[in-house]
């Protein structure tokens, strides 16, 4: 962020300051006191812990002041809620920058690597890009991104997640978007939003949010509640598997060095195909590239550049990483997270690879969590598909994942924990296997992958 006042963020904040100097400078913003730094304003939030508890030690370790709901000890911007402050601030610093594009994603899988994918095609052409660290993409991630923006950032990628209707639109409140990338709809977080049609809905706020002379870009064939019905946008881009969309790709292989496929281009009558070659694994991982070169080509980049960006992509961790252990095992991790539209696209990928390759295929799965009143039957569903693509030996983490079994008649190892499972699991492999892992992120399963990779690394 640009340095500012602690004057000029208490008049941002609608604040009163207490103590401090009123001319010293805030040069970047912080929620956690153990990772203040020297010049920083220090947010103290409410949740678990009341962070004003930690003002003081946030103090020391070099914050200017301290945003709170009331005086404390040491120099305080004194407001209402300071939550509201935090997104105000980040809504006044974007005045403060060099007017950057907005590029909003959301979606209920792949909005990480749209967002990893749209980051290394900017960087490839020089644009100046500031993105979503890890998963901020909340109501405390999102202004904390903003504010962590150099400022003469161009383009502001920003995830925008949700867990309820109105955290979009609330979120595009704090950084209006130019450009809405959709990614897909599929079953999540449904224990707040009770149906796939409410929680279309939720996801096209994005849609609504984005002017009429932005420019929306998202799947083919996803309810219409997701793409802001009625609408009229500068322009539309789609993206598929098919040729009914704008974006779709032709042939599609995995190479030792990674995912390759032609990229086929329609523009109206016109349609003109680029190879597309970039070092990540997944050919499930089709949908949510051709989703980032939607965006980037919203942003006036050409198919080509598009595609010598994606040569450079590197993907956040525990997200469709290959790696191969000792006896010849090998390991596809993409534990990060789960729903049911990410576990079938990750068995799918596994028999593919295991099947091409004659190899055993071991899932590693950990339960999906937020499905609401159908969680049992989408696990039975994603077992019953386990069975369908393969599957030689299911393994099963936590207590949710006992449903998998329900509908999965092949042979089943049950653990009550990651810990338990790596212990057991590595007992269970044989050279040769092809492994997959996939769970929800409160299930742990990178605890699992990381001592795998401990105990059978490559000597």
């Amino acid at each position: 962020m640009k340095p500012i006042s602690l004057n000029t963020v208490a008049r941002a904040v609608d604040g009163s300051l207490t103590g401090g100097d009123a001319a010293a400078l805030v040069s970047g913003v912080s929620v956690d006191s153990r990772s203040v730094r020297e010049g920083d304003l220090f947010f103290a939030l409410k949740g678990r812990v009341d962070g004003a508890d930690f003002a003081a030690e946030a103090h020391l370790r070099g914050a200017v002041a301290v945003v709170a709901d009331r005086p404390l000890s040491v120099p305080t911007v004194v407001v209402e809620d300071p939550l509201v402050a935090l997104q105000d601030l980040a809504r006044f610093s974007l005045g403060g920058m060099n007017a950057p594009t907005i590029v909003g994603i959301t979606g209920t899988v792949g909005k990480t690597t749209v967002k990893d994918a749209m980051e290394a095609i900017l960087r490839s052409v020089g644009r100046r890009v500031s993105a979503t660290v890890g998963n901020f993409n909340n109501e405390i991630g999102l202004p904390l991104t903003v504010l962590a923006a150099d400022e003469r950032t161009e383009v502001l990628v920003l995830e925008m997640g949700a867990t309820h209707t109105g955290d979009i639109a609330h979120l595009c409140r704090i950084a209006l978007p130019e450009v809405g990338v959709l990614t897909a709809v599929s079953p999540v977080h449904l224990d707040s939003f009770g149906d796939l049609d409410s929680l279309a809905a939720a996801k096209g706020e994005l849609a609504l949010a984005v002017p009429e002379t932005g420019v929306l870009v998202s799947p083919v064939g996803v309810p219409e509640a997701a793409t802001g019905p009625g609408r009229v946008y500068a322009r539309r881009i789609t993206f598929g598997r098919g040729p009914e969309a704008d974006l779709y790709p032709g042939r599609v292989s995995e190479l030792e060095s990674g995912l390759s496929f032609e990229l086929r281009v329609r523009d109206g009558s016109e349609e003109h195909t680029v190879e597309v070659k970039t070092p990540v694994f997944g050919t499930h991982l089709v949908e949510p590239l051709l989703a980032a070169i939607g965006g980037a080509l919203a942003l006036g980049l050409t198919a080509e550049e598009c595609a010598r960006g994606l040569a450079r992509l590197r993907r956040t961790g525990l997200r469709g990483e290959l790696y191969k252990l000792r006896d010849d095992i090998l390991v596809y991790d993409d534990s990060y997270n789960a729903s049911p539209a990410a576990v079938e696209a990750v068995l799918r990928y596994g028999a593919e690879g295991a099947r091409n390759q004659s190899r055993r295929l071991v899932a590693v799965l950990g339960g999906m969590f937020e499905l609401g009143a159908e969680a049992r039957e989408y696990h039975r569903e994603a077992g019953r598909l386990a069975g369908e693509v393969g599957v030689d030996l299911l393994v099963c983490v936590g207590d949710e994942a006992r449903w998998y079994a329900e509908a999965f008649a092949g042979e089943v190892l049950f653990y009550k924990d990651a810990v338990d499972a790596a212990d057991g699991l590595e007992k269970q492999l044989r050279g040769g296997d092809y492994v997959v892992v996939k769970g929800s992120r409160g299930v742990g399963l990178d605890r699992l992958t990381r001592r795998l990779k401990e105990r059978l690394a490559l000597v």
